[in-house]
Order: C-alpha cells, then structure tokens, then sequence
C-alpha cells in the first residue's frame, strides 16, 4: 500500500503548505535549516514561528552557521525574544575545527504529526527543487527522531539511529537515510549505490552539484555497459559555477558508456532525487558529491513505491523538455580552455 506523501517541485507550493501546517500548529514546530535569510520568503515564516511561540506553542530553530551566514543577527534575536529556542550548527566564528561538515537538512516537523523534507531552502529564489510532505507516523516518528538527536548533540548512538528501520533490498516500502558527516556512517552513499549496481533498465538521476566520487562513478559506467538506459540531470545556471565544472569534468568518460546527461536551462535546478527502475527512488537533502556523501548531515526518504517512483519519473520528463543534452561528439570539441578548467576545478572535488 503506498504511503501518504505529497511532492512538491515548486517554491510556492511547498512554502504554502509549511505556512498553513505551522498555523495550525498546537503543540511544537522542528525547523533544522541549511540556509534561512531574512528575505521576502524567510522572514514572514519567522515570524509566524514567533507567533505560535507566542501562542505557547514550543518552537525550535538549528539552522548551520555557513548557510545562514548572510542573515542578519536581528532575525535570531527576534525569534529568541519571542520564545523561540535557536541554535547555531558549527558557528564560524570562533572557527570550526570541521569546517566541511555542515548541518545541509531541510527539514520541518509540526506536532510529530506531519513532517517536510528536501532541497528547499528558507530564502526567495526561484529554483526548480524538490520535496516531499510525509504523515505516515513511522516516517514522521523517525524524522523527530533524527531533529532530536541533531538538537542534543548526542553523539554515541548515531549509528543505531542512522540504521533504525532499514529496509532490505528489493522489500517494498520507504525508510528515512540520515547521514551525520561521519564517513563510516555514509548510508545516503550506500542506497545509491545499492540501487545502481542492482538496476536492471532504466537509472534516472537529479542532482544540482554532480561531483561523484571514485565509486560512485564506477557504478554508473558499469550499469550502463550492462545495458542499462542511464540519464543524469544538473543545472545549467549554477549558484556554485565552480561545481559545475567539477561536475563536467566527468562527462567524457560517462558519455564513452553511452551515459545520457541533461543541463537544466531555465533557472537553478537544486533538486535531489533518483528513480531507478521505476519502483526505487530517493528524495532528500543529498547531493551526488563529496560534501553530502562524506562530510555534511543529509538525510534522505528511500524507498521501493512505484505510485511515488512514477511521480518523481514524469517530473523527471518534464524537466528533460527544458534541458540541453550533452552531444559526445560536440563535447570532444570544447576548447582547450575548458578542459583545464575543468581539471583545475575537479582537484577541489572533496570541497564541492
């Protein structure tokens, strides 16, 4: 039976529905934030959080020091005065001893009773992303689970945390994937790879920064010698230029697999999702590079749902009509310049 989840792949949408279900708020709201400004998007939903504080409502913010950087200090303070408890993920100053490890989650919980995760970040700009509201209780239970653990600090039970409820593969049903910047603890990288080695027709992957790692790699190239049909989609206009040539740096030896790889053209695409074979899938925080899969807490809904997969594949295809495809032939001819940059850029690959 398929679980109840809603997607969403439009700022509006999204932020529509965490507005209506904070306002409806009775007992607590979770917010654990990569980037929250101060802006025509954040700053309204700051102060409905301020609100329902006020309302008696317990209200908890952990937003991470880099990605929020920009907002200013009377955001937190007016929360704060409003009976908002706020924290501060790795604070830049006095400088954090793992700088790359950033608290990179979206996430949103209302009463334990429903819960939001994905690539949307609390800012106004207009990129094509991805997320999903969730009420199934288990799903909702261990995403306040995750936020808790996140708000304590807790440390020595991450790994039971990060393996509750894991499913085997090819079993039906969804589970959350958190990652908690430990490499040993990298379970976002060990679904997709799971998932790639075992696809039999068809990989679709969405990622805003495409920087995969040694292995990573290897799996797709493999899959697709095996014959099967392999699609990646990033962004054209990038937030990160220098990800995007990292990523590029990549697309010669995919495509020499007969690896088909998409640039999104309209706007940003910051979405990170991935259906393989029609039934898996995974949508989240996590990008395919080395910050989300080694360094940064990510978390990510994994699962076997062909109702959710088939969801997630024609949205896929819509985008696929905006997108540019990388021609093999074309892309042998870049210039010189290019590739250099390319190669300049991938020796930062570990920071991207």
């Amino acid at each position: 039976m398929t679980l109840p989840l809603q997607f969403y792949f439009e700022r509006q949408d999204y932020f529509d529905a965490w507005q209506e279900r904070a306002r409806a708020a009775k007992r607590s709201i979770d917010l654990e934030m990569y980037i929250f400004q101060d802006d025509a998007v954040g700053q309204p939903f700051a102060e409905l959080l301020a609100v329902k504080a006020q309302e008696g409502v317990k209200v908890r913010v952990l937003y991470d020091s880099v990605g929020s950087r920009e907002a200013s200090e009377g955001l937190w303070y007016m929360l704060r005065e409003n009976g908002v408890q706020v924290q501060e993920y790795h604070p830049i100053f006095p400088l954090p001893l793992k700088l790359r490890r950033r608290d990179h989650r979206k996430i949103l919980l209302v009463d334990s009773e429903v819960g939001f995760l994905g690539g949307f970040n609390l800012m106004d700009e207009d990129w094509r992303d991805a997320g999903v509201e969730m009420s199934d209780p288990r799903l909702v239970g261990h995403l306040q689970s995750i936020f808790d653990f996140s708000w304590e600090g807790r440390r020595q039970v991450l790994r039971s945390l990060s393996r509750k409820r894991r499913l085997r593969w090819g079993e039906n049903g969804l589970h959350l994937v958190p990652s908690f910047g430990l490499r040993r603890l990298n379970m976002i990288r060990q679904e997709y790879l799971a998932a790639i080695v075992h696809a039999e027709k068809r990989i679709d992957l969405a990622s805003a920064y495409f920087v995969p790692d040694r292995g990573v790699l290897r799996a797709l190239r493999k899959a697709a010698r095996r014959g099967v049909a392999v699609r990646v989609m990033s962004t054209g206009p990038s937030d990160v230029p220098m990800a995007r040539w990292a990523s590029q740096y990549y697309y010669s030896r995919l495509l020499k697999e007969g690896v088909r790889i998409f640039e999104f053209q309209p706007r940003m695409m910051h979405a990170k999702t991935a259906v393989v074979d029609r039934c898996w899938f995974t949508v989240g925080t996590a990008n395919i590079d080395h910050l989300s899969f080694f360094h940064n807490l990510e978390l990510n809904l994994v699962g076997r749902d062909e109702a959710a997969a088939r969801e997630l594949e024609a949205q896929f295809e819509r985008d696929l009509a905006d997108s540019k495809e990388i021609n093999r032939e074309a892309w042998e001819r870049r210039p010189d310049w290019r590739r250099r940059r390319e190669r300049f850029w991938h020796m930062f690959r570990a920071w991207m």
